[in-house]
């Protein structure tokens, strides 16, 4: 029988270098990783923990709560930027509490996704070892769309991904929801949302053709 195919996540810290508050954003990093354990138990497989410098990692067991896993780790770390690579596939290795010490391609492919992220300026990219057309399109677009948007339309687009509707997104942000609904508008939100769901059911489909 195949393995089962599993979601790697790696990320990383976009100009970290340029941050003057490392060990400040190093204690945010650590408290977000528990915030995301936390928060996606049921389909993580290996919790998420922090590893080189501003790099971080976890492994999914399932893609359904990618969207908001993004959603949540750029809201939550705002207004540091990140970007993130996910690869899909098997573990060739045992599988560990947490996401160290562990090798397969599923981690290869994070860091190939991770690194072309690095190259084109995208803040998302996934490698599945098939037609990744869809990934490489979606981040490019959504990568140009979010480049220019306001501080304020990226962390109201940021929460609404992770799952918060607008009167939370409100209350988050310290603004009415009149004005959450002019961000999210002025943003093109729900076209971004529309393609986020394609992204994520593309990766969903990868991994079930991976764990055939």
């Amino acid at each position: 029988m195949k393995p089962a195919g599993y979601v790697a996540v790696i990320g990383d810290v976009v100009g970290s270098r340029e941050v003057e508050d490392r060990e400040g954003l190093q204690q945010r990093l650590r408290e977000l990783m528990g915030e995301v354990n936390r928060r996606f138990s049921g389909t993580i497989a290996a919790r998420f923990l922090l590893t080189a410098g501003d790099e971080f990692q976890g492994l999914l067991g399932g893609a359904e709560s990618v969207g908001e896993l993004c959603g949540l780790l750029r809201a939550e770390l705002d207004p540091v930027e990140i970007r993130l690579g996910f690869g899909v596939g098997g573990l060739a290795t045992a599988l560990q509490p947490e996401a160290v010490g562990m090798d397969g391609v599923c981690f290869h492919r994070a860091r190939e996704a991770l690194n072309r992220a690095k190259q084109t300026g995208s803040p998302v990219e996934a490698a599945t070892g098939g037609d990744d057309g869809v990934f490489k399109v979606y981040g490019s677009l959504y990568g140009a769309l979010r480049r220019g948007w306001t501080a304020r339309q990226r962390l109201a687009v940021d929460w609404t991904m992770a799952g918060l509707n607008g009167r939370q997104v409100a209350r988050r942000m310290g603004i009415g929801p009149s004005a959450v609904s002019l961000h999210l508008k002025a943003a093109e939100a729900r076209a971004v949302l529309a393609a986020t769901r394609v992204w994520v059911r593309a990766l969903e489909a990868a991994l079930e053709r991976d764990g055939r």
